[in-house]
């Protein structure tokens, strides 16, 4: 199916980032059903990373090599696995770090979508160590599919249920094309949600709430009901424990979130909603940045 919700939206290449992890096996397979069901090429890159090794002493240059040569020789299973037949792919290893060489591979290879998996690294272990996931997500002005540590059956190549939740700023305004746009794909069912905060115990008025449904149903784009089943929800909470509830309620098969920029701080003050979600989810979850 040709998608027409929005111009601005397409997915003709896409980059999986790979450590030759299980996980990163599944990102793999994730993004070769969506290259298959889009028509797109797949490029695979790993990096090297080399301040991993900084450590490492007077073993650098042996552990280095060894490294290298994996890499050569799982990136080479790779370009010749059945996962990717049929579908135009590249695969590359990069000698640097992620977020410094990221940008001209993206660039290079005109990348629509980035999919990963992560470990969805919480409490002190996150904030000593950071999150690549999350990193990658504020950073890039492509959008994300991350397959976080939750998801645990294959992820669906053509979402029936899908779950966008907005707060109506520039990252969710964003986010919103690719929802409809994974929509009409698919002729899927679209949850809009919005979670309004609540003051101790005192919860929104009704106004309030009227007035947040209208905006979720003015996001609708005219003729959306004859391809895709449109819902809208308005909760009060925390957002990120109600997104969590929502999914349990609705049960899609991708929830879609705006990601806003990475602070200008180096370290984590605080969860937010984006990674928390992709911490916990059962299905993945595609960011896109303002």
């Amino acid at each position: 199916m040709t998608a027409t919700v929005s111009p601005r939206v397409a997915i003709r290449n896409i980059l999986v980032l790979t450590d030759f992890s299980p996980a990163s096996n599944e990102a793999l397979r994730c993004a070769a059903a969506w290259a298959r069901g889009f028509g797109a090429a797949v490029h695979v890159v790993h990096f090297l990373r080399p301040s991993k090794l900084m450590l490492t002493g007077d073993a650098y240059a042996e552990l280095s090599a060894q490294a290298q040569e994996e890499g050569r020789v799982k990136l080479g299973a790779i370009e010749q696995s059945a996962e990717l037949d049929g579908i135009a792919h590249s695969t590359e290893m990069d000698y640097g770090e992620i977020l410094d060489d990221l940008p001209a591979i993206l660039a290079r290879n005109r990348v629509d979508l980035i999919v990963l998996a992560s470990a969805g690294r919480r409490g002190l272990n996150k904030m000593l160590l950071g999150s690549t996931a999350e990193k990658v997500f504020r950073t890039v002005r492509q959008p994300v599919l991350m397959l976080g540590p939750g998801v645990t059956t294959p992820p669906s190549a053509e979402p029936q249920t899908i779950l966008f939740a907005t707060d109506f700023g520039e990252a969710a305004e964003h986010a919103s094309g690719y929802a409809f746009y994974l929509a009409q794909w698919t002729q899927a069912r679209l949850v809009l949600l919005h979670v309004m905060p609540a003051a101790g115990s005192h919860a929104p008025s009704l106004s309030e709430v009227n007035l947040a449904e209208g905006r979720l149903r003015a996001l609708i784009p005219p003729g959306a009901e004859s391809w895709c089943q449109v819902e809208v929800a308005v909760r009060a909470g925390k957002p990120a424990e109600q997104i969590r509830q929502a999914t349990q309620m609705y049960a899609p098969d991708l929830i879609v979130v705006g990601a806003r920029q990475a602070p200008r701080v180096s370290f984590y003050t605080g969860w937010a909603t984006a990674y928390h979600l992709m911490s916990e989810a059962p299905c993945p979850v595609l960011t896109a940045r303002e």
